[in-house]
Parts: C-alpha cells; structure tokens; sequence
C-alpha cells in the first residue's frame, strides 16, 4: 500500500492492510496515551489500574466505526445497543474523563482513516498538556493540608494561646497559611490548617516546630495542591 494512498481517508476499512495498519497505530498511540496519563495527570488514586483500558477502549472504537461506517443498517443497530448500556463506573477526576475522551476520539479518527488529524491532533493535545503540567510543578509552591491533634496542657495555656502559638510556628517558613477549621473541647485541641511553603525540603522542620508548639500532637500532613 503506498504512504500517498494511506493519507487518503476513502480507503475501504473492510481491506486487511488498512485494518492492520490502522490497529497498529491505535495500539501504538493508545500505549502513548497511557505513559502520558501515568506521567502528567495529578490524579493520585489509581492510575495504573484505571489507564489499563484507554487501549482497550481507543481499539474498540475503532472496530465498532470500522464495521458500521458503510452501513446505515449497522449503525442504526448500534444506537439501539448502545441506549441500553448503562455504565456505573465512576469517574472522580474531570481529568480522567477527558483522558477517556481522548481514548474514544483516537478510535473515532482512527476507524474512520482520518489518519493525518487524528494523530496531529492526538500529539499537540497531549504536548499542551504536558507543558501545562510542567508549569504548574514548577511554577507553584508545595501546598500542605495539616491536620493537627492534641491536649491542651500547660500553666496559662487555653485554647487562644494555643491556637497564636500553632500559627505562629505554621508561618516560619510559608508565604501562605489559611486556617481551615478548628475545634475544641475541653483540653482537646484540633486545627486543620492549609500552608504554602517556600521549599519542599521545609516539611521536615515545620513539623518538627508543630511538635514542639503543641507537645504530644499527633499531626498528620497531605498534599494539597488541588487545593483552593
């Protein structure tokens, strides 16, 4: 099959070559996809699992618009399949479903021949979205959600006191500190605090100083650059 009649989008997609050619690439560009997930999105929570099926769904995209594309009949018959699938899996991050979007939009190009946009396209998204997320590790602070517990304890200390000192300790260090909630009861203590440091490596000391301000403390710290 000659590269010039490979551009062309009126190929027969019932040919073997074509086919192969056009499986080929999805698998290809699909795996591409799925390294591009792994390395760049923020999600945090199962990546590796869930990417797992963007090449299974890029290929079986392009099978189901390979076969339907010349038949008016075929397509009527998917649209009635398809309204009765119903699909309860749930997608937590929008970023997951646009990654799914992706997936589908690469079988779509794919089985329909449209070789040439499907893949500019696929490749400027993916570049743009790689440079967005590189800007963004490098261009914020690390942002922390702390949770802090203990017991009030101490001649002269209440909870005000408490509270000026854990703010005071949370500020060396960080150009930002939102206090989020606090509670109190009795001599228990609890504040939840969200704190943008200059450094990474500035996590260490400030819990070290957090344990010092609030002796016994139990402290627990989570990243937040999701965050507002």
């Amino acid at each position: 099959m000659p590269w010039n009649s490979f551009l062309q989008s009126n190929q027969d997609p019932s040919d073997p070559r074509t086919l192969l050619v056009n499986l080929g690439l999805v698998l290809i560009l699909g795996q591409i996809l799925v390294w591009h997930y792994q390395r760049f999105s923020p999600v945090l929570s199962n990546k590796r699992k869930f990417s797992r099926v963007f090449v299974f769904i890029a290929a079986t995209t392009m099978l189901v618009i390979t076969v339907v594309q010349r038949s008016l009949a075929l397509s009527l018959g998917l649209v009635g399949a398809l309204s009765i699938i119903r699909f309860r899996t749930p997608i937590k991050e929008p970023e997951e479903l646009a990654y799914l979007f992706l997936a589908i939009g690469l079988g779509l190009g794919l089985g329909a021949n449209q070789h040439v946009v499907t893949v500019l396209v696929f490749v400027v998204v993916l570049g743009y979205m790689a440079l967005v997320s590189s800007g963004k590790e490098n261009g914020l602070p690390p942002r922390l959600l702390v949770h802090l517990s203990g017991t009030i304890a101490g001649v002269g200390q209440s909870t005000e006191s408490t509270l000026r000192e854990v703010l005071k300790t949370a500020e060396e260090g960080a150009s930002r500190v939102d206090l989020r909630r606090i509670d109190t009861e009795g001599t228990s203590f609890n504040a939840t605090l969200v704190l943008d440091l200059e450094r990474a490596d500035q996590v260490g000391p400030l819990l070290t100083r957090l344990e010092k301000a609030l002796p016994g403390s139990s402290i627990s710290v989570v990243e937040g650059n999701s965050l507002e």
